[in-house]
């Protein structure tokens, strides 16, 4: 019988984030899924043993499908990596998987959300969003001419969030909807400003694929809303800057990151003092310089 896998990803720079992700679900909701699946680019592999120890799970090197691509809009080359693009890989483990659950790492877990992996008679569970014209760059409306068909789509309509969704692997050609966003993404890379959930929304609106909405207020609670949403929160999720690792505070995650540590754990980036990422950064270049000798 096919598995449930829980899904996440990131550069070297993020994998502690990715460990306490682990230690909140191995807490919080053990019996969410069979394993968690992390798409990496480096990760010691002492440091991937830890995570294992502590959640089952499977580390997938992702290679990025737009290497080629250099035009792609400002916000994405200067704020986002390239790991945004590894949640399209969600709709190719529906090979492997019954059940694919994404979930971004800069959430604290608050309950139990096992259930979210239940199958209510829709193929997909996704946060409904904003309007989809949001999910672009301002040239769409300044420069229409210049993406040729995009004003086809009803720009007004509702768009869906990727911090948090589900997939089954009743999903109608996964595979074939994989391609289609690698291609999509490629056509409209200068125009996209959260590329992933722009070309999803796009393709949902194309082929009219009908989803089971997911609870904002539950699944994606803002760190300000957090009292607003009381009793009904059950992720809270740091949206934009700070994170949970780089100045907002939050004791929950604080008490994982902690445990992290004691575990033999390496200490996120961003929680070096500047002496330690001066080191940290000798110590890469002088890692890159040998290497190339070799």
């Amino acid at each position: 019988m096919k598995k449930t896998a829980i899904v996440t990803g990131g550069t070297s720079n993020q994998y502690p984030a990715m460990a306490v992700l682990a230690l909140n679900i191995a807490d919080k909701c053990p019996t969410i899924a069979d394993e968690l699946v992390i798409f990496y680019d480096d990760i010691p592999i002492e440091q991937q043993k830890l995570i294992n120890s502590i959640f089952p799970t499977r580390f997938i090197k992702y290679e990025s499908p737009f290497s080629h691509v250099d035009n792609f809009s400002e916000v994405i080359q200067n704020y986002f990596s390239p790991f945004l693009f590894c949640k399209y890989e969600c709709f190719r483990l529906l090979e492997e998987y019954q059940t694919v659950i994404w979930t971004d790492y800069d959430f604290v877990i608050t309950d139990d959300i096992s259930n979210i992996k239940i199958k209510n008679g829709f193929d997909a569970k996704f946060i409904s969003d904003v309007m989809l014209g949001a999910k672009f760059n301002n040239k769409l409306y300044f420069e229409p001419n210049s993406l040729e068909d995009i004003h086809s789509f009803d720009l007004l309509g509702p768009a869906i969030s990727c911090c948090i969704f589900v997939l089954y692997d009743t999903f109608k050609n996964f595979n074939g909807f994989y391609d289609e966003c690698i291609k999509l993404t490629e056509r409209y890379a200068p125009a996209l400003q959260l590329p992933e959930e722009a070309v999803i929304s796009v393709l949902f609106q194309q082929k009219n694929i009908q989803y089971e909405k997911l609870d904002y207020n539950k699944y994606s609670t803002l760190p300000k809303d957090i009292e607003k949403n009381a009793g009904i929160t059950s992720i809270i999720h740091a949206v934009g800057q700070p994170k949970f690792w780089n100045g907002l505070y939050n004791e929950q995650w604080e008490s994982y990151y902690k445990k992290w540590l004691e575990m033999g754990g390496a200490k996120h980036i961003n929680r070096y003092t500047k002496i330690e990422k001066l080191l940290l950064r000798i110590k890469r270049k002088l890692k890159k310089m040998f290497s190339k000798k070799c």
